[in-house]
């Protein structure tokens, strides 16, 4: 009650001061800009001013702890539920301070934590609001029944200047059962012995125009015991030179083709590593059939009626990946690396009474000796095939259509996409229009 009367006071007090200064004469400078707090505490036997917490799994499973601390008088104690519970079956949350804070004087998160049994659980900084723009997030956190110093590195403290996101975490049941954690002395630290910041060195194709978001990033930062912390950060921590700004530059987080058919090496300015543009790439082959003969899954031609998640991991030898490129609202391209054979599992069965064929545009990026994919129309889930275009041979850098004949099926559950054997793996490979006609 005591800090509500206070705040009321204030408030009234403020209101008398820009009474009094309405009759003044006097220029206001507008471009000096509020700064935000620079507070570093979190939760230190309580929660520091400012900071609330949104839970994101069972909404009851938070509280404070004065029985287990790691020091002073209160902890914070999360309750992981079990995967039954009908309030939710994980703990999450994150703290966060609306007002936002000026962490740019520190370069870690650190707490400590503990837990009932042996877990692991994820945990960072910046998870709040609709669209985060600077999350640490830590994968890999395991904990056990002894307190444990946590370290969550900024990678580049000086963007943090109104940042509301200050602390979340994540964690699931153990073998079916649920537990105890503990978070203790959470706060901003200037620790001074963080080193060798780095992002993983990665590779994509380059198109002739058009723009592309630097997504998410994994990145390493050497700890004060030597090793090196592995997480996931926010593109807009950097920015970044290019090798070749013909090919490519890069304003914020967004890369900028500019049409030349080169390599370019995009290198973040206050970190390691490279994001290296292997080629640049035409677009796949514009369709040409109507619209009103076209079932389509996969165009930005055509209505998709059709959808997938177009990977099913359906079989435990399979290494493909996949990510959409987006280059603009109206062209998407489907990228998959570490390719071995994909299945592309239709939500609901296309319905191709009518149709003759499936047609679908694939380009490898790789310098890969005699490259053949083999691409199937499947009418069931055991790939009982409907139609398929075996060997079909590929060419680095170039679009090659396959149209595969439906042999009068009616109904299509799945394509798949598979590597000749005999031929090595590929890394990358892209994949446009997939359509029915």
């Amino acid at each position: 009650m005591d800090k509500y009367i206070l705040n009321a006071a204030y408030a009234l007090s403020f209101s008398a001061v820009l009474m009094a200064l309405a009759g003044c004469e006097r220029d206001i400078d507008t471009d000096v800009l509020a700064t935000s707090p620079n507070l570093s505490e979190v939760f230190i036997d309580g929660f520091a001013s400012g900071v609330d917490y949104q839970a994101w799994g069972k909404p009851t499973n938070l509280s404070q702890d004065t029985e287990t601390k790691y020091s002073g008088t209160a902890s914070i104690r999360v309750e992981v539920p079990n995967p039954n519970d009908l309030m939710g079956n994980f703990a999450g949350g994150t703290f966060f301070a609306e007002a936002g804070r000026d962490m740019s004087g520190y370069d870690a998160l650190t707490f400590y934590a503990k837990s009932t049994v042996p877990t692991t659980i994820v945990t960072g900084i910046g998870n709040y609001g609709d669209s985060p723009e600077y999350t640490v997030t830590l994968s890999d956190v395991k904990l056990d029944v002894n307190w444990k110093k946590v370290i969550v590195p900024l990678p580049n403290p000086s963007r943090l200047t109104s940042e509301k996101g200050l602390f979340f975490y994540s964690a699931g049941a153990v073998d079916g059962e649920g537990y105890a954690i503990w978070f203790d002395e959470v706060k901003f630290e200037k620790l001074g012995t963080l080193a060798h910041t780095r992002i993983a060195d990665t590779s994509m194709a380059g198109f002739p125009t058009g723009d592309i978001e630097i997504s998410e990033l994994t990145a390493f930062v050497n700890l004060p015991n030597g090793m090196d912390q592995e997480m996931t950060v926010s593109s807009k921590y950097f920015t970044f030179s290019s090798s070749n700004p013909e090919v490519a530059t890069v304003e914020g987080n967004v890369i900028s083709f500019h049409g030349a058919k080169d390599r370019a090496v995009l290198t973040p300015n206050e970190a390691e590593g490279s994001i290296t543009i292997t080629g640049v790439y035409d677009f796949a082959p514009e369709p040409d059939k109507d619209e009103a003969d076209v079932v389509s899954l996969y165009c930005d031609n055509y209505a998709n009626t059709l959808s997938s998640p177009m990977n099913g991991y359906w079989a435990p030898y399979q290494t493909t990946t996949n990510d959409e490129i987006t280059l603009s609202e109206n062209h998407h391209i489907m990228h998959y690396g570490n390719f071995n054979f994909v299945g592309i599992v239709l939500d609901e069965d296309a319905n191709t009474t009518g149709k003759t064929c499936v047609h679908i545009d694939i380009l490898l990026q790789d310098e890969v000796e005699g490259a053949q994919i083999d691409v199937s129309a499947d009418i069931n889930a055991d790939g009982t095939h409907a139609g398929q275009q075996a060997a079909v041979p590929l060419k680095t850098g170039e679009w090659v259509s396959v149209d595969v004949p439906l042999n009068g099926a009616s109904s299509i559950h799945q394509l798949q996409l598979a590597i000749t054997d005999g031929t090595p793996n590929y890394q990358n490979i892209l994949v446009d229009n997939i359509y029915f006609y």
